[in-house]
């Protein structure tokens, strides 16, 4: 098992080299660094080495074996100045691996158009908004690794400019001999770069390393899973991510996280209710430098 290791260990010296090959602050499309699902979100999305829902073909399309059956997540954000997400996530277990999707939107309202020079009314308004589409394929190469890579479409638009671009994920998933402890290691963004006219940038490439722990509690009858991250941006400084989630008999949950490394954002809170294979979950999402705050809802069904 000694090759298992040293491939875990291999991806994570190496992924935080790759996600900093660039200039500090010279990377676009931000929107690709959103974290996925209302879970994930409450947990602070200390989540690369957790695996239980469609949301790690964002976190980690390495984990993806770990989801069994199909799993489909849906969810709403409702970000500050009037700044829209939608996402929609499915994976599917076969025999020869598992299969994923990802799409996400980000939006905003109109905005008026105005001249260099003041006026009293508007020129008219104008849009913005970014999707993008993935699909990923995992699976497991022994019985407690696996691995996985996405390929995702992007597309950018501002007003009357609008840019394209494609890029790759990649992660690997690592189920402990120690009881309830789970590792993981991931490269995003990894491709050219995009540009509109003649102003090129890079693409927000990141490197995360992250590590789980979960445990069956008596005393509270339901289980303790905490988790976190370490994220290396090519554009900025290492943070840190940290999640827990309390579930009481799988039926609810609370969560609660915390972000390091960030202008305007630390703590997370969230909770959860699950109904046979329906899930509704919700995130409360704090932001200072009077963003205002952002709340993230989330369906999630298992079949």
């Amino acid at each position: 098992m000694r090759w298992q290791r040293a491939c875990l260990v291999g991806l994570m010296m190496v992924a935080p080299a790759a996600a900093n090959a660039g200039s500090a602050g010279d990377a676009g499309v931000p929107f690709l660094r959103f974290g996925v699902g209302a879970r994930a979100a409450g947990m602070g999305e200390a989540y690369a080495a957790v695996a239980e829902d469609a949301s790690t073909v964002f976190f980690n399309p390495g984990a993806m074996p770990a989801v069994l059956g199909t799993h489909l997540t849906l969810a709403h954000n409702e970000y500050f100045q009037s700044l829209r997400f939608e996402q929609a996530a499915a994976t599917h277990e076969t025999k020869w691996g598992t299969f994923g999707f990802l799409f996400t939107g980000l939006y905003m309202d109109d905005m008026e158009r105005r001249d260099n020079e003041p006026t009293a009314m508007p020129l008219g308004t104008f849009g913005s908004y970014d999707v993008s589409g993935a699909l990923a394929y995992g699976r497991y190469i022994v019985p407690n690794v696996a691995v996985g890579v996405s390929v995702k479409a992007i597309y950018e638009r501002i007003d009357e400019l609008s840019t394209t671009g494609f890029a790759f994920d990649a992660g690997i998933y690592h189920v402990s001999k120690i009881p309830g402890v789970k590792l993981a290691a991931t490269v995003a963004n990894l491709g050219p770069p995009m540009k509109y006219d003649v102003e090129e940038f890079a693409l927000p490439r990141n490197a995360r390393i992250g590590a789980s722990y979960e445990v069956e509690v008596a005393a509270l009858d339901g289980r303790v899973l905490v988790a976190g991250d370490a994220i290396f941006p090519n554009d900025d400084d290492v943070r840190e991510h940290f999640g827990a989630e309390y579930s009481y008999r799988r039926m609810a949950s609370l969560r609660a996280g915390y972000k390091v490394g960030y202008d305007s954002q630390d703590m997370t809170f969230g909770f959860g209710v699950l109904y046979r294979q329906v899930a509704f979950d919700y995130a409360f999402l704090p932001s200072g430098n009077d963003l205002g705050d952002s709340h993230r809802f989330g369906l999630s069904f298992s079949f």
